[in-house]
């Protein structure tokens, strides 16, 4: 076990204990290490920012209290976690954590920070694994302890974070207290509104920008609002049935669909590929003009915000369902506003230009999408 391994197990160790104190005997047979080098690698953590003391026993504890913030760089600041992840943000450093899983394992990461997402259902780190190698969110809570290293975060492609990244902080309705069913719903409606803003304004800067070329014609502008097009048909009818999927779980009722959801052969409702299936909806979707396929979506989202508002507050208190996954559930508001849900859907498409599909081998059907399976 190198230094840095050490410290920060360390600091969990007597961030699991507190307010317990542990004897550096004990400590120094956990990490293999003699008496001394306890009291050397406690002293290191005091120094950084662990609000560490030592009892009238000769054990040492955590302080409830949280630490005093020091400037200038940070080695070690295990005192307050979500501290240290802040930091790490700010600064885009590597961040070592001791991390609990599900099942109550313990892993030691390096993770690239690169955002802290809050949420009704839970706080997470985001950022680069090196552990994985892969993208990853980390409940905050699950973190027992964090040590700041002197590594920086490296650019990643990290498309599956866009999303999550931009979740706007929870927010309480006004003269309510801030329990967790008021909070999840007030959370949800936020983003609701916040994705309905979003598809608004992409149509009318697409629209704007869809201008007349030199020469008098308008070849890029036609394109651009017809790929436009293409994945506003796409999002209407996918999020129409995502959003209708969530509320027939929660309610145990019939599925109905929001919005003005075209014909489709009968076919359409039986076990079909996506590259079928999104050749239909386009199909189907053809004829009407963006206009009319931007308030189709915007009927659908209003559906989602109108029943989020009113159901009973008990859906917001326990798991719910996932469709198409037996054995799945998540809260309510991840299900609907969260990870794989239908807003990270509709931004996961708003986050990448419209000229994204002029490469698109079929024309007039979208082919990339993180529903595709």
């Amino acid at each position: 076990m190198t230094r840095d391994e050490r410290l920060l197990v360390l600091a969990a160790e007597l961030r699991a204990a507190a307010p317990a104190s542990l004897r550096a005997r004990a400590l120094a047979e956990r990490l293999a290490v003699s008496e001394r080098t306890v009291q050397r690698d406690i002293a290191v953590l005091a120094r950084s920012g662990l609000p560490v003391r030592r009892d009238e026993s000769g054990g040492y504890a955590v302080q409830a209290a949280r630490p005093e913030r020091r400037a200038g760089p940070v080695a070690v600041a295990a005192g307050d976690v979500l501290d240290t992840l802040t930091e790490a943000v700010r600064e885009r450093r590597i961040v070592r954590i001791a991390y609990l899983d599900q099942a109550g394992d313990q892993t030691r990461r390096d993770v690239e920070a690169h955002g802290l997402v809050m949420a009704p259902y839970g706080d997470y780190l985001v950022g680069w694994c090196r552990l994985r190698e892969a993208a990853r969110q980390f409940r905050v809570d699950r973190i027992v302890a964090a040590y700041l290293t002197e590594g920086a975060a490296g650019p990643h492609a990290l498309d599956d974070l866009i999303a999550a990244l931009r979740v706007p902080t929870p927010r309480s309705p006004a003269g309510r207290s801030d329990g967790t069913p008021s909070r999840a719903r007030a959370w949800t409606l936020d983003r609701i509104r916040h994705v309905r803003r979003r598809v608004a304004d992409t149509a009318a800067q697409a629209e704007t920008e869809a201008g007349t070329e030199p020469g008098g014609e308008t070849p890029r502008g036609d394109d651009r609002l017809a790929r436009l097009r293409a994945v506003i048909g796409h999002l209407a009818e996918w999020s129409r049935w995502q959003v209708a999927a969530v509320r027939a779980v929660a309610t145990g009722q019939d599925i109905t669909f929001d919005g003005r959801r075209p014909r489709f052969p009968r076919r359409f409702d039986d076990t079909l590929g996506y590259p079928a299936r999104e050749r239909m909806i386009q199909e189907a979707m053809a004829p009407r003009s963006l206009g009319e396929l931007i308030s189709d979506l915007d009927e659908v989202l209003g559906g989602a915000a109108g029943w989020a508002a009113d159901c009973p507050a008990a859906l917001w208190t326990e798991p719910v369902p996932e469709p198409g996954l037996p054995g799945r559930a998540r809260p309510l508001a991840d299900l609907l506003a969260g990870w794989w849900s239908p807003l990270s859907h509709i931004e996961w498409h708003l986050d990448r230009p419209a000229g994204d599909l002029a490469a698109e081998p079929d024309a007039g059907l979208v082919t990339q999408c993180p529903l595709r399976t």
